[in-house]
């Protein structure tokens, strides 16, 4: 595989593209910035919010049968008991048959069948291949649907935009074609910001879980489809705007729940022990008191079901924004807590590090321990995580006289990453790649970069600070004095860790929410784009022999996931260049 993906990188490269980076002669001049510029020149008026869901489950899949080496299901004659690979949710064509039943899913005999449709019966398995952990994992039906759903946000003549998928990642350029989409259209918005909840149970929209690690997974019709339900969704926001008569916003401590602290819900798998324990929670009702939407915010991996799942679903963002709207309930102790009605967005935070409900055990308000990766933990996850985020939300204050802006700013980056880089270049990963010369080898002097944008959007004293990867806490919120390890029983550095990070080495400060002159600061993770894990650079270690591929001893996995050591520097840089922008 080493090899193979070498030779990629040097037999397959593109033109080189120019920068388009003329700030050295203009002064720092952002993309975007509204208002104080033309078409959003200002934000005077009453602040005015809409909110909207669109499904994106593919509309064309096909199905399989995890059945395992003997291709005997439970309830087919002869079955017994689950032999080897039956219900790993990993596909081998060698034994376990798909359906080739077209894009309906509908085969012969079945209820409801009328005719051959797209795909039937052709001998290829139109998969659709579930992001997130091991390759070779196709969909075999839907559990929960999956969405794209926006927020808008409109004040005198500006308007600006959320939407966040149920996906793995969006890379930058399916959301500068979603920008392109309701430009086409004619949608009146200034600016769009796009954000993946990281889902690791959903459609490979990146291209590196297909069946097999070259093979890709990112399918050019489903992508169009997530752009045509973004365009949708954001369309009937618009439609929904009303003028807001309650702004509140508020924090609730998910450390303090349980005695075992931020451990019932997340653990960090990476040295040192920094996770933001922070859960934030706004809503905004119309002047008739009804809610328009809440918004959710908060960092971890949505993985709850781990990797032996086929169905698409979108983890616990999915429980959590249901419980939003209407309530949640427990059946055997009877107990009710009402939703706020409305449309629920949840944002995901700082999930670099690692952030992740893997290997957690549980306990929700009644005390049950939920272990294994079943919905019903999805479920009882997404109970948990609801009341910590309504608590939030009840607790909040209430905002008058909220302004809203916009700064955002495009720029490259390099790729250090010799296997991102051959995928890149080879299209294993369809991305544009910028800044090289392709009649030369790929060194140190002649590095591709990728393109990407960081976004900071005020809704009154609450930012949005949009990083294009899956950034370390730690980079954000400090925490090596141990002020975050949130939970009593762990420590700052795992003494089993065998290579361990040294401290005395690690930035001290500010931070970058201590950068962010606004009172609360949402980081949204993979905002604008994926680029992988964005780590410190002090701690950023790679294996001696195959670096990049085989991670380094100790906790060093996110290396081999990452554009390279320079990347937290040049986002911390258009941190500050934007946030030194002004707008009224």
């Amino acid at each position: 595989m080493f090899w193979f993906i070498l030779s990629l990188m040097f037999s397959c490269q593109r033109d080189k593209a120019t920068s388009t980076d003329d700030s050295a002669d203009l002064g720092f001049q952002p993309t975007v910035l509204c208002p104080g510029s033309e078409g959003c020149l200002n934000n005077d008026g009453p602040l005015s919010v809409g909110a909207a869901s669109v499904s994106i489950v593919p509309e064309c899949y096909e199905s399989w049968l995890d059945c395992g080496e003997d291709g005997l299901c439970p309830g087919d004659p002869g079955y017994i008991e689950p032999d080897a690979g039956e219900g790993d949710a990993v596909w081998d064509d060698d034994y376990e048959a798909f359906l080739d039943c077209g894009c309906d899913q509908i085969c012969p005999g079945d209820e409801g069948y009328s005719a051959p449709d797209e795909g039937e019966a052709d001998g290829d398995f139109q998969a659709i291949w579930i992001a997130g952990f091991q390759n070779g994992r196709p969909a075999s039906g839907v559990h929960d649907p999956i969405y794209a759903r926006a927020i808008v946000f409109d004040q005198g003549d500006t308007r600006i935009g959320l939407v966040v998928v149920d996906l793995v990642g969006w890379f930058y350029g399916d959301v500068i074609l979603t920008r392109e989409l309701l430009a086409q259209q004619g949608v009146d918005l200034d600016h769009l910001m796009v954000s993946a909840t990281h889902n690791h149970e959903a459609p490979d929209t990146m291209g590196l879980w297909g069946k097999t690690a070259t093979s890709g997974g990112y399918d050019p019709r489903y992508a169009a489809q997530v752009r045509e339900a973004s365009v949708e969704a954001i369309t009937e926001a618009i439609a929904d705007l009303q003028e807001v008569g309650e702004f509140s916003l508020g924090m609730a401590d998910a450390s303090t729940y349980t005695d075992n602290g931020i451990s019932n819900l997340i653990r960090d798998s990476r040295d040192p022990k920094v996770i933001d324990p922070r859960m934030g929670g706004a809503i905004f009702k119309n002047t008739s008191g009804q809610t328009i939407a809440t918004v959710s915010h908060f960092g971890n991996h949505p993985e709850v079901l781990g990797d032996d799942n086929a169905l698409l679903t979108s983890d616990f963002p999915g429980p959590l924004r249901d419980m939003l709207e209407t309530g949640v309930r427990y059946e055997e102790s009877g107990y009710v807590r009402d939703g706020y009605g409305g449309t629920s967005i949840f944002i995901n935070g700082m999930v670099g590090g690692l952030m992740t409900p893997l290997r957690v055990t549980l306990v929700d308000r009644e005390g049950t321990e939920w272990s294994d990766y079943t919905f019903d933990k999805l479920d009882a996850y997404g109970k948990v995580l609801a009341e910590i985020a309504m608590d939030a939300i009840d607790s909040s204050t209430r905002i008058t006289d909220a302004k809203i802006s916009v700064v955002g700013n495009r720029f490259r980056m390099p790729i250090d990453n010799f296997g991102f880089q051959a995928m890149f270049i080879s299209g294993i990963l369809d991305r544009e790649v910028y800044d090289y010369d392709s009649d030369e080898i790929i060194d140190e002097d002649n590095v591709p970069s990728v393109e990407t944008e960081i976004n900071h959007i005020k809704i009154g004293p609450l930012s949005l600070l949009t990083i294009p990867g899956e950034i370390a806490p730690e980079l954000v919120i400090g925490g090596y004095d141990g002020a975050y390890v949130g939970d009593p029983n762990l420590n700052l550095i795992d003494d089993d860790n065998p290579n361990p990070p040294d401290l005395s080495l690690a930035p001290s400060g500010p931070y970058i929410e201590e950068l962010v002159p606004n009172d609360t600061t949402w980081i949204v993770g993979l905002g604008n784009d994926e680029v992988g894990y964005i780590l410190p650079e002090y701690d950023f270690i790679l294996n001696d022999t195959l670096p990049w591929f085989n991670e380094a001893e100790g906790d060093h996995y996110e290396e081999t996931n990452s554009l390279g050591p320079q990347t937290h520097g040049y986002i911390r840089e258009q941190i500050e260049l934007i946030l030194s922008v002004e707008t009224e």
